[in-house]
């Protein structure tokens, strides 16, 4: 049986947002609330999250749901390290088979649902390991699904390249999705307040 592994980075800053954009309200949570909700609901196996040692807030609304936080001190210097410490304890808690899977979306995306989420894991073709994302149109977004077979090349990267290169030293494909709401992060404040627009206007037509 394929095990699949979901690592979702939490580990940042929040810079551009300007304060900590993972717990800001979203439906009737936060943000980190609906993207966790979203990954628990789906088929995946095990869904991990990395949180900075001294981010307590956030370590202690992680708590609350069903997922594994992956605590990292000293904090990850980027993504790709916050990405590495998520494998890394895998490896050692999970003990995964070459035919795994791992999953890798980023943690500010409230609009991820589990639909999507399980279309990616089910396009997965173990005789056939490829990288898969989904595509909505020429936009290519997260989830992103890697064969485990595969984590090791994380480690082998520079210090110039970032998780994208693994696209380019192994198989990877595309797959149709038809809404790119899923697909859509939240950097800057306006960024956060154009979805949270289109997530009151869906809720809206949906109750009507």
């Amino acid at each position: 049986m394929v095990r699949s592994f979901a690592i979702i980075p939490a580990a940042g800053l929040s810079r551009r947002m300007g304060r900590p954009k993972l717990l800001m309200p979203w439906e009737n949570g936060c943000v980190i609330d609906q993207v966790l909700q979203a990954w628990s609901q789906s088929q995946v196996t095990e869904t991990l999250v990395t949180v900075r040692a001294d981010d307590e807030p956030l370590l202690q609304q992680c708590a609350q749901h069903a997922v594994d936080v992956v605590v990292l001190d000293p904090p990850p210097a980027d993504m790709k390290a916050s990405v590495q410490g998520a494998l890394d304890h895998i490896q050692l808690h999970y003990q995964p088979e070459a035919s795994d899977v791992w999953m890798l979306a980023p943690a500010d995306m409230p609009r991820l649902s589990s639909a999507l989420i399980n279309h990616v894991l089910a396009a997965h073709q173990p005789a056939q390991p490829a990288i898969i994302a989904p595509r909505v149109g020429d936009l290519k977004g997260h989830p992103v699904l890697f064969p485990w077979e595969w984590a090791a090349t994380v480690k082998q990267l520079g210090s110039d390249q970032g998780i994208r290169e693994l696209w380019v030293r192994h198989p990877g494909r595309t797959i149709v999705w038809e809404d790119e709401g899923p697909l859509e992060d939240i950097d800057t404040p306006d960024d956060y307040q154009q979805l949270k627009a289109k997530q009151e206007d869906m809720s809206k037509d949906s109750g009507s």
